[in-house]
């Protein structure tokens, strides 16, 4: 039962929005700082609404897909439809509670985020959407605390979109073989494995470079965030079983709690 409720929570992205809740929590605590709960709020229906729109576009083109995401997503789009115009509603409302720079940083980050959904075809010849999803989400994490302590560390944001571009490329690697059955475009699908493999290795070791420079709570979460990439894709026969790789990568952003009273 336990397993079934994570499972649907997954395919809402309900995982994705606790993740993004509790590594907001985390930042803003490092970097001094404590935002109403209107940004947490914000942040969390705005990153639903944005994957929801995304499942629920693919999940009405690719009409083969046999998913279970897309064909929940394609099943209730009438329900998801209308939780999403209230989750819309409440969260524009609460634009109104936030401080103005914050609202308008979001502001920009929504419009990147439109443009994306509705150009994702055309975008992804010049930049992957790993890469888009990284940036983005990134900096609607980081943006908060950024702009209220008025400190912008740019290593620290550099390590989070290496941390989530390498989480997508290895859930992509991982899905290779069901991308191509799906005709869903992905960067497994335009790089060979051996490539991809390399590429990732690479960012783990440069990322870990760059986060042992500077040994403070927030490198060592994600020194341990890279390692566990690292052996997710050396020992990915063990974490391919029942889909244990999608659990424990996601899992990453969840870590932040182990490091609240450090």
């Amino acid at each position: 039962m336990i397993g079934r409720a994570y499972r649907t929570a997954q395919i809402l992205s309900i995982d994705i929005v606790i993740g993004v809740v509790i590594l907001l929590r985390f930042f803003c605590v490092q970097f001094g700082v404590a935002p109403g709960w209107e940004a947490y709020v914000l942040l969390g229906g705005v990153v639903w609404l944005i994957y929801t729109a995304d499942h629920l576009r693919d999940a009405e083109n690719k009409i083969r897909s046999s998913r279970e995401r897309y064909l929940f997503h394609k099943d209730h789009r009438k329900s998801l439809l209308v939780v999403a115009g209230i989750v819309l509603l409440v969260l524009s409302l609460l634009i109104f509670f936030i401080p103005l720079v914050i609202f308008l940083g979001g502001l920009a980050l929504a419009i990147f985020s439109f443009i994306y959904l509705l150009m994702q075809h055309r975008l992804s010849r010049f930049l992957s959407k790993e890469l888009y999803v990284a940036l983005v989400y990134s900096a609607g994490i980081l943006m908060v605390p950024f702009l209220l302590s008025e400190t912008y560390q740019w290593d620290i944001f550099l390590l989070l979109v290496l941390l989530t571009f390498v989480n997508l490329s290895l859930f992509s690697w991982y899905e290779k073989e069901d991308d191509i059955r799906d005709k869903f475009q992905s960067i497994a699908t335009e790089l060979n494995g051996k490539q991809l493999e390399k590429i990732i290795l690479l960012l783990i070791s440069i990322s870990l470079a760059i986060a042992i420079l500077s040994i403070n709570v927030i490198t060592i979460y994600f020194i341990a965030g890279f390692v566990i990439y690292a052996l997710m894709l050396i020992f990915s026969d063990w974490f391919r079983l029942k889909h244990r790789y999608r659990a424990i990568g996601d899992g990453i952003f969840l870590l932040p709690i182990l490091f609240e009273w450090l």
